[in-house]
């Protein structure tokens, strides 16, 4: 959703050309291009779990702010949000690929690896296809469905939060 609402709202709602849009929606890449290298330089492979967490908390403040910003928000308060996803992206993505990695031994990184990016690839279908059909059936209402968009996309986050907490918690009593 991340990459697909922004346009929209940037378009659409604020009516904005292409050119100012294609700026303002580099947020998300340019703050998870430069927090995967800080978040890489901190983490010295054992912090996975800490950093994972870390990034999704970052993301659900992010989705917080975007499902609950109005039509009237400034276009720079959306691209500030965006950009604090991109910083949580940072830290989750990069942790949670060196967990991954972490589980098998050298033979199974490539069956791993691909399996991590079909998982993502996966996932970013469903939520372009969960979007797209939610902007569609309220394109009479866009900013009610965008709103809606943003709460799911964070439902999922907190589900996986929540998940990681009760399966770390796991591996600590085993």
């Amino acid at each position: 959703m991340i990459f697909l609402l922004p346009p929209f709202i940037f378009e659409e709602l604020m009516g904005l050309n292409v050119g100012i849009t294609g700026l303002l929606v580099l947020g998300a890449p340019v703050g998870l291009v430069i927090f995967s290298r800080i978040s890489g330089k901190l983490n010295d492979g054992h912090k996975n779990s800490m950093f994972s967490l870390l990034g999704l908390g970052i993301i659900a403040i992010s989705l917080l702010g975007l499902a609950f910003s109005s039509q009237q928000a400034p276009a720079i308060l959306i691209t500030f949000f965006l950009f604090i996803y991109g910083i949580g992206g940072g830290f989750f993505q990069p942790a949670s690929i060196a967990a991954i990695m972490q589980i098998g031994n050298n033979k199974n990184q490539s069956s791993l690896g691909a399996l991590q990016r079909m998982v993502k690839n996966i996932a970013i279908a469903s939520g372009t296809a969960i979007g797209s059909t939610i902007i569609n059936l309220l394109s009479q209402k866009m900013v009610i469905g965008i709103r809606i968009s943003w709460i799911i996309t964070l439902f999922f986050v907190l589900i996986i939060i929540c998940l990681s907490r009760i399966f770390n918690r796991k591996e600590q009593i085993i």
